[in-house]
């Protein structure tokens, strides 16, 4: 038994005829819809594209596209979100055949022009379908895309009972893809029939009402900016008198000269100053920004000027991921369904359909290094344990190389917690157990039992003269001198240091 396509169609083992080299022409006459579109126009147009005529539907969204230069940009930036990411193939199977299939795939898929056909594929955004007709050739191994060549929405007629596009070849002629021969791209901003799907479905209300304020607008700068100009003249005055003073007028709105007799007068008057203008500016910037929303998810991190936090942008960025990881795998599930399956289905049959590699997109959500630092540090603090090669992957640090030169942090000074006395005394008992670290005593347990059972000076001089017999009182004198000096010194310094004189 044959297998079928989403159409009940047998898949073929080669490509069709008519996909061999066959690529169908874009129709180059355009009847402009946007040249004076009013609402009421506009409502005819999105009727006639539900009942599957696309033709005035897709040029008018075409046609908004260029002349708004605004939604040119926020489609441009939606589509090369996608198409700048980075993709792989991965095989749809463990077996060798799945194996054997994503090697003869990965030989033609990566020498396509990827970007252009992503580009294409991607205009389903704004016009809710995307097709892109395929020619094969056979190289004398395999067969693989020769060319592709986007079919403007205009040329498409879509069926609803059979929820198919078919290519309008003329008056009353219709036909359908072959298998393998086109790539169909659908965008599902929503349920319902793919010709109401666009995104410029909902934009061409708010493209109508933006321009109707920006034509106004225009109209009111151009009066508003310019003087109202008079001529007065007697009224004896005769019929080429009158018409030299009217000419006389006009002229002075461009050339701020003219000719007149001198029993005429022209008076200049200033237009009112008036709040006019800024109905015009909220209407469009209200249009700008439910565009920018309608478009990316979002309105703060596209614009400037507008207010908002710095979290409620970090909260928009993160809705404009989701849209970009959902255009990615629906891009990649329609790579997969209309150029790979066929690939495969012509090269190895359609037995092993299913063996179609997997394209995968690789979307990384940005992130907050600075934040992570802060957790991982407080964790530290409470003593959990966190592998090392965990956190230089987490933080993209590599390991150091043993040859090579490494960087160490600086140590910053110790600042000082205690200042005057407190401080001066602190010094003078470090240097005490820094020198008994460095020429230690035998005899110090002894001392200090002395100096803590001597019931006096005396007492304990007594006890010393016992315990050093042979000590010499000019060295000893030396020593107390040097640490009546050095106390001294601390004292000093902790004088100073109380007062404010060293900071």
């Amino acid at each position: 038994m044959p297998i079928l396509d989403q159409y009940g169609n047998p898949i073929p083992k080669e490509p069709p005829g008519q996909a061999r080299g066959f690529l169908p022409l874009n129709d180059p006459y355009r009847v402009y819809p946007a040249r004076g579109l009013t609402p009421e126009r506009l409502a005819r147009i999105l009727r006639q594209a539900d009942e599957g005529d696309l033709a005035l539907q897709a040029e008018l969204f075409e046609e908004m596209e260029e002349r708004d230069a605004l939604l040119f940009s926020l489609l441009q930036t939606r589509k090369l979100a996608v198409v700048g990411l980075d993709w792989r193939l991965e095989p749809a199977g463990e077996g060798r055949d799945a194996r054997r299939v994503l090697r003869a795939v990965e030989e033609v898929f990566w020498d396509l022009p990827l970007e252009d056909l992503m580009t294409d594929l991607l205009s389903a955004i704004p016009q809710g379908v995307s097709v892109v007709a395929v020619a094969w050739e056979w190289d004398g191994l395999l067969w693989r895309p020769k060319a592709f060549r986007w079919v403007h929405p205009g040329l498409l007629v879509y069926r609803a009972g059979e929820d198919r596009f078919y290519l309008a070849a003329g008056p009353g002629r219709e036909e359908a893809f072959p298998y393998g021969g086109a790539i169909e791209h659908r965008y599902r901003a929503r349920s319902g029939l793919p010709t109401r799907a666009g995104l410029m479905r909902s934009l061409a209300w708010l493209y109508v009402f933006k321009h109707y304020a920006l034509k106004d607008w225009v109209i009111f700068a151009e009066v508003y900016g310019q003087p109202y100009r008079i001529g007065k003249y007697d009224p004896a005055a005769g019929e080429e008198e009158r018409r030299r003073l009217e000419e006389a007028v006009r002229s002075l709105g461009a050339d701020a000269a003219g000719v007149i007799s001198k029993d005429t007068e022209i008076e200049i008057l200033e237009a009112a100053k008036g709040q006019g203008p800024e109905v015009y500016e909220r209407l469009i910037r209200l249009a700008n920004r439910e565009m920018t929303q309608a478009v990316l998810g979002q309105t703060l991190t596209s614009s400037e000027g507008e207010g908002g936090s710095y979290a409620l942008a970090k909260v928009h960025e993160r809705v404009r991921i989701d849209l970009l990881k959902a255009d990615a795998r629906a891009l990649a599930r329609t790579l997969r369904e209309g150029l790979l399956k066929p690939f495969v289905a012509f090269n190895f049959g359609p037995e092993l359909l299913d063996l179609a590699p997997l394209v995968v997109p690789e979307v990384e959500e940005e992130k907050d290094l600075e934040s992570r630092a802060r957790v991982l540090q407080t964790l530290l603090g409470m003593g959990l344990s966190i592998p090392e090669a965990w956190l230089r992957e987490e933080f993209g640090v590599p390991a150091p190389d043993p040859q090579g030169p490494v960087l160490t942090p600086l140590l910053a000074p110790q600042e000082r917690k205690e200042r005057g006395l407190v401080a001066g005394q602190a010094f003078v008992d470090g240097l005490g157990d820094r020198l008994l670290e460095k020429a230690p005593m035998p005899g110090l347990p002894a001392l200090l039992q002395a100096i803590g059972e001597a019931e006096g000076y005396e007492d304990l001089r007594r006890r010393l003269l016992a315990l050093f017999p042979g000590i010499s009182f000019a060295e000893l004198a030396q020593l107390l001198e040097a640490a009546l000096t050095l106390s001294e010194l601390a004292g000093r310094w902790a004088q100073r240091q109380d007062s404010g004189l060293d900071g």
